[in-house]
């Protein structure tokens, strides 16, 4: 069943316009932050399969979707504090953070230095071994996708260009093909001629991205509450003797497998609320 939302924009007190999306429930704040290239909206499917179980939020982070592409450094520590003053702008005390590749990192570092004002943490597809194990060939690989995203066309001439240029490309390789339009339709701006332009900026995505190489290991030993590593059980980012050895660099961390390869949002969005769900009753958070 399709969640009524509602979408606005607010200036927080940094300068930044955030553009978000909510859907109103009954039970505690829940707030989705999305990866590189992603859009808040992209997590409307998993808000349909919570029902009114919680009060969700997901905005888009700077440098993506209708938020400002302000200056900055681009590193989950500025995402952080964005998000800090984000839900202090909308009154958000406490909650429960969920969040993949980017969103994952800003999670982790605003569960660390915020302790207080999150009850949970929920890692779509797992964190990055990047940011735990830093090798110079992770560092190479972090690069090289900074690079790669500097490529990406500035607009594209039809819907169906955009389309075969990102089927074959991560992170968008095993999207369904229903993602892939969605994408298109909400991470585009469509010009009158059929032309698209894309709603990211892709320097200051790249920028973003060469951050995977950031030691976050003394985050995680701050984090006081549970944390949920959702596992992509058909990527290859994370095995699962991985997961569970970077589990133990939290107090309470724990690993699930989810079927997918990487957007579990988009892959199996029930799944990966039933994932979420189970592990915040198990843990006495709902």
């Amino acid at each position: 069943m399709r969640r009524h939302f509602r979408q606005d924009t607010v200036k927080l007190s940094n300068g930044l316009a955030v553009h978000y999306h909510e859907w109103a429930g009954q039970g505690p704040n829940l707030i989705f932050l999305h990866p590189s290239l992603g859009y808040g909206r992209m997590f409307e499917f998993m808000a349909d399969a919570m029902g009114d179980r919680f009060h969700v939020h997901a905005p888009d982070q700077r440098g993506h979707g209708r938020t400002d592409k302000a200056a900055g450094d681009y590193s989950a520590q500025e995402y952080t504090e964005d998000l800090a003053t984000f839900m202090q702008e909308l009154g958000i005390d406490r909650a429960i953070l969920v969040g993949h590749s980017l969103g994952g990192r800003v999670a982790q570092v605003f569960a660390a230095r915020y302790p207080q004002r999150v009850s949970a943490l929920a890692l779509i597809a797992g964190p990055h071994l990047s940011n735990f194990y830093g090798t110079r060939e992770s560092a190479q690989s972090v690069l090289e996708g900074a690079c790669s995203t500097i490529s990406h066309p500035d607009e594209f001439k039809s819907k169906e260009e955009a389309y075969a240029f990102m089927r074959p490309r991560k992170p968008f390789t095993h999207d369904p093909d229903a993602a892939l339009h969605h994408r298109i339709e909400h991470n585009y701006v469509h010009i009158g001629d059929g032309r698209l332009i894309p709603r990211y900026d892709k320097i200051r995505v790249a920028q973003g991205l060469a951050h995977l190489s950031n030691n976050l290991r003394p985050y995680a030993a701050r984090v006081e509450c549970p944390v949920l590593i959702m596992r992509a059980s058909l990527g290859a980012a994370l095995s699962r003797e991985q997961a569970d050895e970077i589990a133990r660099f939290w107090r309470n961390a724990q690993v699930v497998d989810v079927e997918g390869h990487y957007a579990l949002q988009f892959e199996n969005p029930a799944g990966a609320t039933k994932a979420i769900t189970r592990f915040l009753s198990d843990t006495g958070v709902i």
